[in-house]
């Protein structure tokens, strides 16, 4: 078992219990959210899995889905399942007062702020594949599990600051996460391209780079779609509150 499987059956496990507990006391809390929580969860611990990262510190396709799921479509499932507010229902009050405190404080409120996130995620990706960052990283183990939690912790951090349902007091307005949404989408596929273009990183194969490249394209901007969609439900019951309790939004 290495430290990836055991903290995320850690946290799958917390959250069970916690889900266990609302449905024990007669709260209800939807089974859908345990189970994209625990899916993202097993995600992580299969492909951050010793046999997976060997494949993906071999070949730039597998590095590339080890990538996109570790840092895109597992923290979609981990944000939106809303882990913050099913551990306030399970802590005494004066610990919601902490965690409200917490994330008042200015420097929260900066690193979780979407323009910070976005240079966090995106960022990371530039610093990774644009420069020697990937040829060091095949042969450091330390730098690898270093970027491996990088990406996770950042995209679960754009997730959470774009469209997440856990509350946050001062949240930036829906108008400024749509900007920066699009600002993220736009530089996502740019870098795309220039990786298929101009063999980025150069250390890999170009056949394997401009097939990983592909698939950071089209597999990116579907995830990212999505977060376009939660943004609009958003939208949608900023202005018709009365949709938000409805089945139809729900």
């Amino acid at each position: 078992m290495n430290g990836f499987t055991l903290v995320f059956s850690l946290l799958a496990a917390l959250y069970s219990w916690g889900w266990w507990r609302q449905q024990k006391q007669c709260r209800r809390w939807p089974l859908w959210r345990l189970a994209i929580f625990c899916l993202a969860a097993l995600a992580l611990m299969i492909v951050l899995s010793p046999p997976l990262l060997q494949w993906a510190h071999h070949d730039f396709r597998g590095h590339m889905v080890v990538h996109l799921i570790a840092g895109m479509i597992a923290p979609l499932g981990l944000v939106m399942a809303a882990p913050v507010s099913l551990a306030l229902k399970n802590v005494p009050t004066c610990w919601g007062q902490r965690w409200v405190k917490f994330v008042s404080l200015t420097p929260a409120r900066l690193l979780s702020h979407p323009l910070t996130a976005m240079v966090l995620n995106i960022g990371g990706m530039y610093a990774l594949y644009m420069t020697d960052l990937y040829a060091y990283m095949l042969h450091s183990p330390g730098i690898a599990l270093l970027i491996h939690w990088h990406f996770i912790i950042a995209g679960c951090l754009f997730t959470w600051s774009i469209a997440g349902p856990d509350p946050a007091p001062r949240r930036p307005s829906l108008v400024l996460r749509f900007g920066v949404l699009f600002l993220s989408m736009v530089t996502h596929a740019t870098l795309a391209k220039w990786m298929y273009q101009f063999h980025l990183p150069s250390s890999m194969p170009i056949e394997e780079v401009q097939q990983g490249a592909e698939l950071m394209f089209y597999i990116g901007e579907l995830v990212e779609v999505v977060l376009v969609y939660l943004l609009v439900r958003k939208w949608v019951c900023s202005r018709y509150p009365i949709l938000e309790n409805s089945k139809v939004v729900d």
